[in-house]
């Protein structure tokens, strides 16, 4: 499972989201968007996933689909095991797609 979000990272959650409106998540709710998410294992991309977690937990948004493409060019099988276990933990439904050797796992 995903650790708890730190609560300096979700005043920042809640920062952003009274600067976009705080109407739109329960619009999203409402409405049921659904939300792919390309995930590299990165930073930014890994706080993103944090963020649609608050949304999900808060807001009750529709769960996120995780999306990680490998484009098979150098070999980085340590972290490609790391971010499987990421994707797993976050208990979202997500795709790891290994370009070079055409694997594809989904959950």
């Amino acid at each position: 499972m995903i650790p708890e979000i730190p609560t300096p990272i979700t005043k920042l959650f809640e920062t952003a989201l009274a600067r976009m409106g705080n109407r739109l998540p329960s619009l999203w709710a409402e409405n049921k968007t659904q939300f792919l998410i390309a995930y590299s294992g990165g930073k930014d991309s890994s706080i993103l996933v944090l963020f649609f977690k608050y949304l999900k937990e808060i807001y009750h948004i529709q769960t996120p689909t995780l999306f990680y493409l490998s484009h098979g060019i150098r070999s980085i099988e340590t972290e490609e095991k790391e971010l499987l276990q990421f994707l797993k933990s976050t208990e979202f439904p997500f795709h790891f797609v290994k370009k070079k050797s055409q694997i594809c796992l989904s959950n």
